[in-house]
């Protein structure tokens, strides 16, 4: 049977220890991140095939420790949205925002600098300092955004004082780059960077068994992100990047 994108698919067959171990590595390797049905189906599927898979990978799910002890049992309920105008390639707008409050390591970082494409979903995560300023964290997105992918048309955030501050205005005004806030009453972001948040702090609590080693597990954890189907494009972020899936299993 051929597999999405032109590739085979191997057939499985009906030996439950084999299903049962490439279910595992597709759901609980530090690079598939814990995720659910859906995602951990669509893994395997591109390059597995059996009969009834999703109903197996359900079973496997409803049944994982890490999953039902560290997942949140409540979903917060999303906030009326001003959609912005689709970009019209990769890395035209992005989104921002600092997850706080993370157990320091030895590098002392206790905090993550998120960016989303907001064209394609992929997103970097970047450790950092709580205390970070604005000269770091441009800095940071230099090193990590631009470098790869080049200087956005338009980035978005909420109104932390170090993207409000004079020197952070300057510096895309110099670039050319416009700067669009969120507000309490006037949203201006589609929320993507937020339940990207939500998601790499799911991913955190599921595969850090010691919180403090969260820095470390980082890279594979955006990887882990960057690899599954999202929802809203059906593709992975990394295929619409690149225009192909990474080798996993």
């Amino acid at each position: 049977m051929d597999a999405p994108r032109g590739t085979s698919r191997i057939w499985v067959p009906s030996y439950d220890l084999l299903r049962t171990l490439l279910i595992q590595e597709s759901h609980d390797n530090p690079t598939s991140g814990h995720f659910g049905v859906d995602k951990t189906t669509k893994m395997l599927q591109r390059n597995y095939y059996w009969p009834n898979m999703a109903d197996d990978v359900r079973k496997y799910v409803s049944s994982c420790t890490a999953c039902q002890i560290m997942k949140s049992s409540h979903q917060r309920a999303a906030g009326l949205l001003q959609l912005l105008d689709p970009p019209g390639r990769p890395w035209q707008q992005v989104t921002m925002d600092y997850v706080t409050g993370l157990p320091a390591g030895p590098s002392e970082n206790d905090a993550i600098l998120v960016v989303v494409d907001r064209l394609t979903k992929m997103a970097h995560f970047i450790a950092c300092q709580q205390t970070i300023t604005a000269e770091q964290t441009a800095r940071l997105f230099l090193t990590n955004v631009i470098r790869l992918h080049g200087l956005p048309s338009a980035i978005i955030s909420d109104r932390d004082p170090k993207f409000t501050s004079k020197f952070w205005r300057h510096q895309w005004d110099q670039f050319g780059t416009k700067l669009q806030f969120s507000s309490a009453y006037h949203p201006q972001t589609d929320g993507q960077t937020e339940r990207v948040n939500q998601t790499m702090e799911q991913l955190i609590r599921t595969t850090c068994t010691d919180p403090s080693t969260w820095e470390q597990s980082l890279p594979l954890l955006e990887f882990a992100y960057n690899n599954v189907t999202s929802a809203t494009t059906n593709q992975s972020p990394f295929f619409l990047n690149y225009g192909h899936d990474p080798f996993h299993i």
